[in-house]
């Protein structure tokens, strides 16, 4: 599947749309594969990114011509072929050669302090909000500062915006189809618990704050996709800035937390506590820190994608019809 589709985005390069079909197939064999090696929290992660950056790619595509010209010699086509293969045959060397040799890894050591060191059985996640939570800061933190930098960059940006698709054929008249609305309505508060759910389940099983903030963007940005921008305004006005501030805020003093008990940085704490009709659970510092890691993703996708989406919106050419 590979194969085919990296020589189907070759062939149908010259046509954006198909070729950003062809190119999501690696994401989700990339997932399979994930899955496969027991990775799932990598499998859902890579599959909420795929569905968010297919409609990014989409939102920015209508603004491009929707086929590039033929401007390739046919010597250079050679060239390029040439260079491609080179590279390829030496990266694919040094990947097989690193796979096939025997290694030290340190994963014996997560997988034997994940339960008691973290307080949770999903290594993956006590990783990212616990032994190496610092990074998962850094990275949050870059994801935001991006954001805001697009949203900068989008206001007031002059664009070509087409009247027609690359047929000729004008933008039909419906701007929102009603089935489109009504199931986008329906799955909204799916989407959201789900989401919830994801996310309180993530310290133990796969799932954690940044792909269940992927699930509620997603499902907050189809409403922008069936009803429009000013629609979701009227309804839901958030300056998504605020919210990009507000996650890196909770993860920020979830860290500087552990500092009153003269802890690290970012020093995770958790216990078990009897709750009248809940019985014993556990109760984890981490989970307000993954709250920031979701706060974060949803204020910045939905700044990125809503920001390009009104751009999309705005200035549409309108057609009438005379009688």
């Amino acid at each position: 599947m590979l194969l085919i589709s990296a020589f189907a985005t070759v062939v149908f390069h010259r046509q954006r749309v198909v070729a950003l079909l062809m190119i999501s197939v690696v994401g989700l064999m990339v997932s399979i594969a994930f899955t496969r090696f027991s990775a799932p929290d990598l499998a859902l992660t890579q599959l909420s990114v795929e569905v968010v950056t297919i409609i990014l790619l989409m939102l920015a595509l209508f603004f491009l011509p929707h086929k590039t010209p033929k401007q390739s010699s046919p010597t250079r086509v050679i060239r390029d072929i040439g260079l491609a293969s080179m590279v390829g045959v030496v990266i694919g060397s040094i990947s097989y050669a690193i796979m096939t040799r025997p290694f030290n890894t340190i994963s014996d050591y997560f997988l034997a302090n994940a339960k008691t060191g973290g307080g949770g059985t999903n290594v993956v996640n006590v990783i990212l909000v616990d032994f190496r939570g610092f990074d998962t800061f850094g990275e949050i933190a870059v994801l935001g500062i991006a954001s805001l930098g697009i949203f900068k960059l989008l206001t007031r940006i002059p664009v070509f915006k087409p009247s027609s698709d690359g047929e000729g054929r004008p933008w039909a008249l419906e701007r929102h189809p009603v089935l489109l609305a009504t199931v986008s309505q329906s799955l909204l508060p799916l989407a959201l618990m789900v989401s919830v759910f994801i996310f309180f389940r993530g310290h133990n099983l796969p799932g954690g704050g940044f792909i269940a903030g992927l699930v509620t963007a997603v499902a907050l940005i189809l409403q922008y996709i069936a009803h429009g921008v000013e629609w979701v305004k009227s309804r839901m006005n958030i300056e998504y800035q605020r919210v990009v501030a507000v996650g890196l805020m909770v993860a920020l003093i979830t860290g500087v937390a552990s500092w009153l008990f003269n802890k690290p940085f970012l020093t995770s704490w958790f216990d078990y506590f009897d709750i009248p009709l809940l019985g014993k659970i556990e109760l984890a510092s981490a989970i307000a820190f993954d709250a920031g890691v979701y706060i974060t993703v949803v204020g910045s996708t939905l700044l990125i994608l809503a920001s390009l989406g009104k751009m999309t919106t705005s200035h549409r050419p309108v057609h009438t019809e005379t009688i």
